[in-house]
């Protein structure tokens, strides 16, 4: 059980840091978010927070896996030639931040394959995952595993193991997985992580859980996996880590959960990567182009329900 003073971990586990890099504006599921045909006449505060998170970063001698979305990238190509200049990993967040579950195959296909295209232009190396929106891969959208597959993506870090918003996948595991996708492929998956608090699961370790949570505890919920010999999975996004940028309005809870706190970002980031190690996920797995995980033995942690199965089988090898 997560305890408020539980010790700093006894080996140094490699953590997961990624940042989905999207704009302020960017919010899903909320009817004041604009259209893609507003988002170049408004206002853009990515590349200036995004710069606040790399100058943390480069200061303390940390990676991560920068999921940046198409959009942004053909909008802002020197700031992705910029992250990949300081040596992070960069992956797609898909083009045009739409919830995985409100497209159809074809039009997710055609939105990461536009994704993919932008980041070939301005990258110099092959990219290997996808995050989806809102973390929206869930059970009426595994589908969607296939087609990363399909478009050469060695992994996937979009699922969320509870209900949620954007509807998660309640029972999945809360560690790295092997997954035979509904056509047979397989595919890595790196789901969001929970600890332990009080015997029930809970999630800390990204955007309003962490904003929320006190900084003593996600430390403590940080050091109990990694005393397991297990990495935690942080997610941010670059306006939470600016308090003044503008905001859209929404209904009070769910202002709540997207401003909340957005002051303490700063302060609670810095201070878990001069606690804690973290890296991308490229180099803690070992990924490359030719699919071989050299690094960490990835073995089958989960036992999904029947309902589940039927769409999504995990391999044991």
């Amino acid at each position: 059980m997560l305890h408020p003073s539980a010790n700093l971990p006894k080996t140094r586990v490699e953590n997961v840091l990624t940042i989905d890099i999207e704009d302020w504006f960017h919010i899903l599921d909320i009817g004041s978010t604009p259209s893609m045909e507003e988002w170049s006449k408004l206002e853009s505060k990515v590349i200036k927070n995004t710069q606040v998170i790399l100058d943390l970063l480069n200061k303390h001698d940390t990676k991560g896996t920068f999921f940046i979305l198409g959009w942004v990238a053909e909008h802002f190509p020197d700031l992705v030639r910029e992250i990949e200049r300081q040596g992070h990993e960069i992956g797609t967040h898909g083009y045009s931040h739409e919830l995985v579950y409100n497209l159809t195959p074809n039009e997710f296909r055609r939105d990461v394959a536009r994704s993919l295209e932008v980041l070939a232009r301005i990258t110099s190396r092959p990219i290997l995952g996808y995050r989806a929106p809102g973390f929206s891969i869930a059970n009426s959208s595994l589908w969607a595993l296939d087609i990363l597959v399909e478009l050469g993506l060695q992994y996937d870090a979009s699922i969320f193991p509870m209900s949620r918003n954007h509807g998660g996948l309640p029972g999945f595991s809360g560690e790295a997985v092997w997954l035979t996708t509904p056509l047979g492929s397989k595919i890595l998956e790196i789901p969001v992580t929970p600890t332990t608090l009080f015997n029930k699961k809970v999630y800390l370790f990204g955007g309003g859980y962490f904003r929320l949570a006190p900084y003593s505890a996600i430390a403590a919920g940080i050091a109990q996996l990694n005393n397991q010999g297990k990495p935690a999975l942080v997610y941010l996004h670059p306006r939470e880590f600016d308090p003044h940028h503008p905001k859209l309005k929404m209904k009070p809870s769910r202002s709540f959960t997207s401003y909340v706190n957005l002051h303490q970002t700063h302060s609670k980031f810095e201070r878990m990567i001069q606690d804690f190690k973290f890296n991308s996920i490229e180099k803690i797995w070992q990924i490359s182009m030719e699919g071989k995980h050299q690094r960490r033995v990835v073995n089958n942690f989960v036992d999904l329900g029947p309902r589940e199965r039927e769409f999504c089988l995990v391999s044991k090898t």
